[in-house]
This record gives C-alpha cells, sequence and structure tokens, in this order.
C-alpha cells in the first residue's frame, strides 16, 4: 500500500507554487483587462496567503493506522 501523505515541506512548496500562479495569472487578467478574473484571482492569492500564515492543525491519525 502507497501512502498518499506529502511530508510538510513538500505541502509547503505546493502551496507556494499555487500562490505563485495565482499572483501571475492576476497579472494576465490585468495586462488583459480582465477586471473580473483580476478580482477574483486577487481575492484568491489573498485568502491563500492567509493559510499559509495560519498554523497548521495538528495531524489526525489516520484510522487504519491506529492500534485497538
Amino acid at each position: 500500500m502507497v501512502d498518499d501523505d506529502l511530508p510538510a515541506a513538500a505541502l509547503h512548496a505546493t502551496a507556494a507554487n499555487v500562490l505563485q500562479c495565482l499572483i501571475m495569472l492576476a497579472e494576465e487578467a490585468a495586462n488583459l483587462n480582465l477586471p473580473c478574473a483580476m478580482l477574483a484571482l486577487r481575492k484568491a492569492t489573498g485568502a491563500c496567503q492567509a493559510e499559509q500564515v495560519r498554523p497548521a492543525p495538528p495531524l489526525r491519525p489516520r484510522r487504519h493506522m491506529v492500534l485497538r
């Protein structure tokens, strides 16, 4: 069985890559004069930044890994 969980460093890198893509898309929407898309992307960028600042909740044990 393969574990799908990513280590914390990989999760942070993935979130940073998503944030970078959102920023680039917002800049491109501004260049193409797409105000609604730009506004939506900037809101998504803000939400992503807020999520990165927030401390991560403690991980819950997986059900199949808990000894009973």
